[in-house]
């Protein structure tokens, strides 16, 4: 167990150079949370599960962007397969 602690704590040294990091000892078990400078959890190390990476609220916004142009892509692609814009192709129903 000493060993484990002191992993912890050499991993909590490294990555608050950069980063803010916070060990937390009490409840059920011990963990440590890594913060970017936003104050945004992007890590947490347990025992049990190990490194659990997180998403930065930036990070989510960029997924959000992409996420929604993509579905819009598809639902005017959608769209024209139902209205019938798409010529079927050598024998091929696009609409099936």
């Amino acid at each position: 167990m000493e060993k484990y602690d002191c992993q912890m704590a050499n991993t909590a040294l490294i990555v608050e150079r950069r980063f803010e990091s916070k060990f937390q000892s009490e409840g059920t078990g011990s963990a440590v949370h890594v913060y970017d400078g936003n104050g945004d959890e992007v890590l947490t190390y347990t025992a049990g599960v190990g490194w659990h990476e997180k998403e930065s609220k930036a990070e989510t916004q960029v997924h959000g962007a992409l996420k929604a142009a993509y579905y819009d892509a598809f639902r005017a692609a959608r769209q024209e397969i139902n209205d019938g814009a798409v010529e079927m192709q050598g024998g091929f129903d696009a609409r099936a």
